[in-house]
């Protein structure tokens, strides 16, 4: 197994760092602190940072093919212009569920997004996952879920991944075109198959799985046969989202939290809540396009 370290690219400590991914159209990384209601771009050229304030927590962030941006807010999923001022909802989500907010998401190889909520009040498996098609249609995919997170697909388009951090097990699915149905085959790995939880994740070029290992204090990848093939150790045992990018997409860009972690932990982890990066073997694939 390959063995790598992680270190600070920038130091922006964030409350809930989450949900970051490469826009090839401007070549940034951008990703959101839930906690902090706030919006990151990271210049990879330039090495700067630009911060934009939300009216709201927003899970994700992801540039839109025709100008804008889509936001994950608790309840809703939104459109909004370039300079994050106006908004205009797309989609309601679990507006029967209070407890529950929008979390982890991806967009999937037809351009819409594939996304699943988090119960915030406890471990029932209340939530769902749920696509929203470029023309706005919302389709049940999952239920039963509790905190979904790993959502990630093959580069050619036709296996889904998705893991309930509750319980662990990191789930396939065999797409049908177009997204019109999933069926679910036997899963990429199980709980054990590295320390702490699975959280955020992305798929490489070559169809490795790239797993945020919350509580664990590393980033794992797992090949297609379910075996380890590349650790990264973070200095935060919160890294909570990963994304390949840079100019050769062979950059692994972590994210992280502060919050939930003990003043003890922060003492001895005191670069928690920054972004990582480190450079890896194995190249992205080139991001699929948002068209919602």
């Amino acid at each position: 197994m390959r063995l790598h370290h992680a270190y600070t690219a920038f130091d922006c400590h964030n409350l809930l760092g989450e949900g970051c991914n490469w826009s090839a159209l401007d070549h940034s990384l951008w990703w959101t602190d839930i906690e902090a209601k706030c919006v990151f771009r990271w210049d990879d050229d330039g090495k700067v940072a630009a911060v934009r304030h939300l009216p709201d927590r927003a899970a994700f962030v992801f540039p839109r093919a025709r100008g804008g941006f889509v936001l994950g807010f608790p309840k809703s999923v939104v459109i909004t212009d370039p300079s994050f001022t106006q908004f205009s909802q797309v989609a309601e989500i679990e507006p029967h569920l209070p407890q529950t907010r929008v979390n982890d998401a991806a967009i999937d190889p037809y351009g819409g997004i594939v996304l699943g909520t988090y119960n915030e009040q406890g471990k029932e498996p209340v939530g769902g996952v749920y696509r929203i098609a470029p023309n706005g249609e919302v389709v049940t995919l999952l239920s039963g879920v509790a905190a979904a997170n790993g959502l990630g697909f093959s580069p050619d388009g036709r296996i889904m991944y998705f893991t309930d951090t509750t319980n662990g097990t990191i789930r396939r699915f065999a797409l049908a075109p177009q997204l019109a149905g999933l069926a679910e085959i036997g899963p990429l790995a199980g709980p054990n198959v590295a320390p702490g939880s699975p959280d955020g994740a992305t798929v490489d070029i070559d169809g490795g799985y790239w797993s945020a290992r919350l509580r664990g204090g590393c980033v794992v990848r797992i090949d297609q046969n379910g075996h380890l093939t590349d650790r990264v150790d973070v200095p935060t045992m919160a890294p909570t989202c990963v994304a390949l990018g840079g100019e050769d997409l062979r950059t692994l860009f972590i994210t992280s939290r502060r919050t939930r972690q003990s003043s003890d932990e922060l003492l001895r982890f005191p670069e928690s809540g920054n972004l990582f990066r480190v450079e890896v073997g194995q190249a992205g694939r080139p991001p699929f396009r948002c068209r919602v």
